[in-house]
């Protein structure tokens, strides 16, 4: 009977370690890398280089950002014609750094939910100034 007792008192509290051990992170409890983790959409990228007119590019169906989660931190871009494979780095001020192309761009995110990724990305170095805003979304 004791045996008994122990046993039922061993899995109640494995299943209870079970179910408090993988709680899922959801919302504003996650980080920056977890929301952004996965792939988006190109809704919209408006391009702005310094001197002239802001260009804006309307995404179709085939145009996406994924964000990797691996050991690389790996970011694959598909927009219009050109496909990329960069990586990114999540920063401690909320932003992130992405390597595209040889290029590095610096980005401050503007929002951020569960379906909408937006950003404003400066290219570092560039001269005129290039400045990139993505609407991405799921």
């Amino acid at each position: 009977m004791k045996k008994q007792i122990t046993l039922v008192a061993m899995v109640l509290l494995i299943i209870a370690g079970i179910g408090t051990g993988c709680k899922k992170e959801t919302g504003a409890e996650r980080s920056l890398k977890k929301k952004i983790e996965g792939k988006w959409q190109v809704a919209k990228v408006e391009t702005t280089i310094e001197g002239a007119p802001m260009e804006s590019y309307t995404g179709i169906a085939a145009d996406f950002f994924e964000f990797r989660n691996d050991e690389n931190d790996q970011v694959e871009v598909n927009i219009g014609t050109e496909r990329t494979l960069g990586t990114y780095a999540v920063l401690v001020t909320a932003n992130i750094n992405l390597l595209l192309s040889g290029k590095l761009l610096n980005a401050e995110v503007n929002t951020i939910t569960d379906n909408k990724f937006e950003f404003t990305a400066t290219v570092n170095g560039a001269s005129p100034k290039e400045t990139r805003k993505y609407f991405l979304t799921r």
